[in-house]
């Protein structure tokens, strides 16, 4: 493949090129990682999240089925194997991203919070006015 510029570091702005990353003391940090929770229906709002934090040098994790948004319909045991996984995404992060879009906040992502919390981890919010 060639040495195809695919963007700019975000703390000194030297290009980034896909064979060769930005020199600055930035790339010999540790990204941080993230784990993106919130509403399945805003799923458009997870991928801007998704892409934005991942500009920033970060390590996004996300969900894995979108099931509000696609008309997926899940089971309850379907609904608590994914409530699970996530709670394991979680444990992986170094903090919580929550897409909180106009405020809202469901019961899963309120336990997601609640769990973040208790384990000790950041909760940041992409509506931080709205933020619970």
């Amino acid at each position: 493949m060639e040495n195809k510029r695919v963007g700019a570091c975000y703390v000194c702005g030297e290009a980034i090129h896909y064979r060769y990353p930005c020199k600055c003391i930035c790339q010999e940090e540790k990204p941080k990682v993230i784990t993106l929770c919130g509403s399945t229906k805003f799923k458009k709002e997870f991928e801007e999240a998704n892409k934005r934090l991942t500009m920033q040098g970060n390590i996004v994790i996300s969900v894995g089925v979108f099931g509000h948004s696609e008309g997926i319909q899940l089971t309850e045991q379907e609904k608590q194997l994914l409530d699970s996984i996530h709670f394991r995404k979680i444990d992986l992060a170094d903090e919580i991203y929550v897409i909180n879009v106009g405020g809202y906040v469901g019961s899963s992502t309120r336990n997601e919070i609640e769990y973040a919390k208790k384990t000790g981890k950041p909760v940041r919010y992409l509506d931080e006015q709205a933020a619970i």
